[in-house]
């Protein structure tokens, strides 16, 4: 592992700083170690979370039956996604969930000649089928089995951040927002899209047909467990408006100006405040 790379990693059990490469295993100051595969870091906490929910051999096949389902453009779709990210030369972006590698072409397309792309999944089977998957430059291509609540990287380590397909699937999708959110320099976006169909679609017969497939389409954007640092948002739904996909910019929180004069008055909110005075 190069030591620009190694820079970026932190332990995800401890959060407490730099992991260091010794006999096989990444270990941190505290004593907590992680191993190291095929060149592939294990670095999931707890560690004995593995989740196998597809058959990686079988995924392109889902795809391409849901995409003619949908009357959809799966690529096209991609593409969109990742346009959104902003993307340039130079950049470095993390891919959570990227299963067998779906949108490493896409992302390589949007890097150019110097990005770099890390990309982790929870799933062995689906890291081992992303590592095979051809890619511009294989150098450029990090891979990781990672939890995405969890993340295994410092603040502020990359540009942007995608996330297709399993968000739905997290326990805690507020935690793994504010992951992303931690992990993703100022000004650099994030994309998150999964299944859920457009809710003015939902008492339709299409709403109808998708809801028969066994709820894979039930999902719901989940607007309310974005963080504080969400700025510029955007959701949609696309992909026969079958998955949603929200946009955002990490910025600073909101914060109001407490130094305000209340109207016709020459008292300042914070004054109010603190006096705990009306502000009628």
């Amino acid at each position: 592992m190069l030591p620009s790379t190694l820079a970026l990693l932190q332990c995800p059990a401890c959060g407490a700083g730099a992991l260091a490469s010794s006999e096989g295993l990444l270990r941190c100051g505290r004593g907590h170690a992680f191993p190291v595969v095929d060149g592939i870091p294990r670095l999931v906490d707890p560690p004995d979370l593995v989740y196998r929910f597809e058959d990686a051999s079988t995924y392109d096949a889902l795809m391409d039956f849901v995409a003619r389902l949908l009357r959809a453009d799966e690529a096209a779709a991609r593409r969109r996604a990742i346009a959104s990210l902003g993307l340039g030369p130079g950049a470095r972006v993390l891919e959570i969930g990227c299963g067998p590698g779906n949108n490493f072409s896409y992302l390589f397309e949007a890097l150019g000649e110097t990005g770099e792309l890390f990309a982790g999944d929870v799933s062995p089977t689906m890291i081992e089928a992303a590592r095979t998957r051809p890619v511009a430059d294989p150098d450029r291509r990090h891979l990781f089995l990672l939890n995405g609540m969890r993340l295994p990287f410092v603040d502020r380590a990359f540009d942007a951040v995608l996330q297709i397909g399993t968000l739905n699937r997290f326990p805690d999708i507020r935690a793994a927002l504010a992951e992303m959110v931690r992990v993703t320099r100022p000004g650099g976006r994030i994309v998150v899209s999964d299944e859920g169909v457009a809710p003015w679609l939902e008492g339709t017969e299409y709403g109808a047909l998708l809801r028969k497939f066994g709820g894979f389409f039930d999902g719901t954007a989940p607007l309310d467990a974005l963080p504080p640092e969400a700025q510029d948002v955007c959701v949609r739904w696309d992909f026969g408006q079958a998955f949603y996909a929200i946009e955002f910019r990490v910025g600073e929180p909101p914060a109001a100006d407490l130094d305000v004069p209340l109207p016709g008055r020459s008292v300042t909110v914070r004054e109010v405040l603190e006096k705990g005075s009306s502000a009628s």
